[in-house]
């Protein structure tokens, strides 16, 4: 008998041992059973030691934990089926103003070193707005057309472009402007500028663009100023010399590079250059300033080739300026004098009334050099601001050999013509055109009153105060002879 059978045997006896009782006190019989003989065989187990048993083997592999899911809250859908929350990149740091290098050089003649972007619409409401205007009225073109035309520098034009190889020579410059009025109403104030200096302007229309050269009545073919008038598109203007219209009218030419088409149609998109830095007011280009100039002697600092300013428009605004020099080694030498001479230059040689004025600008003033070139970063006061402006102003009238009274005369008369158009609520044409008799509806010599009526029932005539004293009767006529 197998081990197995003979426990199947023995839990059989086992139950059946048990169970008797129950089953013989419960059908109330005397059930006697023979059991058979069973035969229990006990076998010995060794006991064995698992630790020395399991030495050598190679350890179990790890069950992997159960995952049990988060709790969600009755909004939040299952991990990896919702939509997964964008990554933001951090935040780039604005740039600080003036860091783009300006490209008013590209609104100009290539031969030009000169250039100056004035933003008026952005500047027409500072509290310097007036000194920016006495920046630019020595240039004998502002007073020619601004003053002459009966313009507002600042409210009646959105930008102004200048650029120049010599400001100096009056027919060299070159004059751009986006104006807010009708082409008709620039036109009328350009025709007005050049009556006023014996000339006349013939309007032609080339290749669509309207244009004319002012020319002097007396003597037509005796022009000394070689320069058109041309309106080109989006509202923008030029005065330019005449050798530039074959390429203004043929449009641009990348081909060919920084030729007179390019930088006209560069003109047209004047906001996109003023957008590249759009808290600017003024940006102002010197380029080649050492072939430009002559020097009678050494100068005791020095002189940068090329200048770049621009100014914020802002009542507090922040004024950069970038000089770039031959070599490194002047603008070491710079940057040494700015920061050991010019101290005690300030303390030495400025006018006491005006130490404190001129030291606050140098302590305000940040400076930074990147190998041959100087850049200067300065925050001012609203007055500090206006100071420096005029003094550039000054500066300006001098270099353009214009006498204080001349610009006073000048300042005087714009003043003058601005309170005639009621502040810009009338154009120049409704201010500034001689009123042509009888416009009214009334004949030329008509009184402008109307004569008192006759009394009615002797009563007294009109305007006079009812208690006053009665008139006397008219005698009668004399007989005639």
């Amino acid at each position: 008998m197998t081990p197995t059978r003979r426990i199947f045997a023995a839990v059989l006896g086992s139950l059946a041992l048990h169970l008797s009782p129950l089953v013989r006190g419960g059908c109330g019989l005397d059930i006697k059973l023979e059991m058979p003989e069973i035969e229990f065989e006990v076998t010995q187990f060794e006991p064995v030691e698992l630790d020395e048993e399991l030495k050598g083997a190679p350890p179990p592999e790890p069950q992997p934990e159960a995952e049990v899911p988060p709790p969600m809250g009755p909004d939040k859908p299952p991990e990896g089926e919702g939509p997964k929350p964008e990554e933001k990149e951090p935040p780039k740091p604005k740039p600080k103003f003036g860091e783009k290098t300006s490209r008013v050089a590209e609104l100009g003649p290539g031969s030009s070193n000169f250039f100056m972007l004035l933003s008026a619409k952005k500047v027409s409401g500072l509290p310097f707005a007036d000194a920016i205007v006495e920046i630019m009225s020595p240039l004998p073109d502002f007073d020619f057309i601004v003053t002459g035309g009966g313009f507002h520098a600042l409210k009646d034009f959105n930008y102004i472009v200048i650029a120049s190889p010599n400001l100096r020579d009056l027919t060299q410059t070159f004059l751009a402007v986006e104006y807010r009025l009708s082409q008709a109403e620039v036109q009328a104030g350009l025709d007005r500028a050049a009556a006023k200096e014996g000339l006349k302007i013939d309007w032609e229309v080339r290749d669509g663009r309207t244009m004319g050269n002012p020319r002097p009545i007396a003597n037509p073919d005796g022009d000394d100023d070689p320069r058109w008038f041309v309106f080109l598109d989006e509202d923008v203007a030029v005065y330019v010399r005449e050798e530039f219209l074959p390429a203004i009218t043929a449009g641009p030419d990348e081909s060919k590079g920084n030729t007179a088409g390019n930088f006209v149609a560069n003109l047209t998109k004047l906001r996109t250059f003023a957008a590249r830095e759009p808290r600017a007011g003024l940006q102002l280009v010197l380029k080649d300033i050492r072939a430009s100039i002559k020097l009678k002697k050494e100068p005791p600092f020095p002189i940068p080739n090329n200048l770049e300013l621009m100014a914020e428009a802002a009542s507090s605004p922040e004024l950069v300026i970038k000089s770039e020099y031959l070599d490194e080694v002047e603008a070491v030498q710079m940057q040494r004098q700015w920061s050991e001479d010019l101290p005690a230059f300030i303390d030495d040689k400025v006018p006491f009334y005006a130490r404190f004025m001129v030291r606050s600008f140098y302590d305000a003033t940040e400076i930074a050099r990147e190998e041959k070139a100087l850049n200067l970063r300065a925050d001012f006061t609203k007055d500090q601001a206006k100071f420096i402006l005029e003094q550039i102003a000054e500066g300006a009238r001098r270099m353009l050999r214009r006498t204080p009274e001349q610009i006073e005369a000048a300042r005087k008369q714009r003043e003058e013509m601005w309170a005639a158009r009621k502040n810009g609520k009338l154009s120049p044409s409704e201010a500034l055109a001689p009123k042509e008799p009888g416009k009214s509806g009334k004949p030329p010599d008509a009184p402008d009153a109307k004569a008192p009526e006759a009394p009615k029932d002797g009563g007294p005539a009109p305007g006079i105060p009812s208690d006053a004293p009665p008139a006397l009767p008219l005698p009668p006529p004399a007989p005639s002879p």
